[in-house]
């Protein structure tokens, strides 16, 4: 048994070699396939990475009653941190508070009217998973109802727009790549179906010669994968390549970090093996019935 996986292994490599033009055609078509792909889900996770940064500037701003002392306040304050939601909050003094009036308005308020009259409150940053208008005003009517709060608000026209135009870019990207995915897979087999279409009377004369469908299979099967890791090895010496001069380029000019999937070497290892296996199989079951 180990004598007989051990020739197809070497015959798989050995026809590898001796169809070294189709092979490198089909190598380099899951390459180009990789690419399209990979720059897809960069620029995929990127955005995902970009919208998370730009949304973490949503929160909520609650005001307390004027009348609460501050021991209080800090206490409602420290309630408010425990819903759900609620990532973390910084607390606004009087002090804090008025400090903020001297910043917006360029005067203070204890000139213009003899003291502080400007409640004390909270800026309450919001979880990711929140970062909705719909959560973030359902956690606002919550805030509203508890005993102190004088009010509690949001910037809801600002965020709704921002979160349409994030889910429309999201969705595209996530449309477009999955798309991409299909037809590589299409391409892919028909590459590799062409090259096997070559490779007919080899097959049919090794069926009259008694050859087993598993026995004639294996070696393309095989040859598949290798093609596949070739693949994914020059896919991934060129994203390197294009990642390094993007990163020149765009991070000069805009300032963006850009970041790697953590899955972008292994996904292309793996996605590129299924490739070739995929198209193998589809290309040689046409002629093993």
């Amino acid at each position: 048994m180990m004598s007989k996986l051990t020739f197809l292994l070497i015959e798989s490599i050995r026809a590898l070699f001796r169809a070294r033009i189709p092979a490198i055609i089909s190598s380099i078509t899951i390459a180009i396939t990789l690419v399209v792909f990979s720059s897809a889900y960069f620029f995929y996770e990127n955005m995902v990475g970009f919208t998370n940064k730009f949304t973490a500037q949503f929160n909520i701003e609650v005001f307390f009653d004027s009348g609460l002392s501050e021991s209080t306040s800090v206490q409602l304050f420290n309630d408010i941190l425990l819903i759900r939601g609620i990532e973390q909050g910084e607390f606004i003094d009087k002090e804090k508070a008025a400090s903020l009036f001297k910043l917006y308005f360029k005067d203070d308020i204890k000139n213009i009217i003899g003291n502080n009259p400007l409640p004390m409150g909270g800026n309450f940053d919001i979880s990711i998973s929140h970062r909705s208008p719909r959560m973030m005003w359902k956690i606002t009517r919550e805030i509203r109802r508890m005993n102190g709060v004088d009010e509690a608000a949001f910037q809801h026209d600002v965020v709704s727009r921002v979160d349409h135009i994030i889910d429309n870019l999201l969705g595209f990207s996530l449309v477009v790549g999955i798309a991409i995915l299909l037809i590589s897979i299409v391409l892919v087999s028909n590459t590799i179906r062409l090259i096997i279409h070559s490779k007919q009377h080899s097959i049919e004369t090794l069926h009259l010669l008694g050859a087993t469908n598993s026995f004639i299979r294996f070696p393309f099967i095989m040859e598949g994968i290798y093609q596949g890791l070739i693949g994914s090895t020059m896919a991934l010496l060129f994203l390197s390549l294009l990642y390094s001069l993007q990163a020149y380029l765009i991070e000069s000019l805009v300032r963006i970090q850009l970041v790697i999937p953590d899955m972008m070497i292994a996904g292309n290892l793996i996605v590129g093996i299924l490739l070739g296996l995929t198209g193998s199989y589809r290309g040689i079951s046409k002629y093993l019935k």
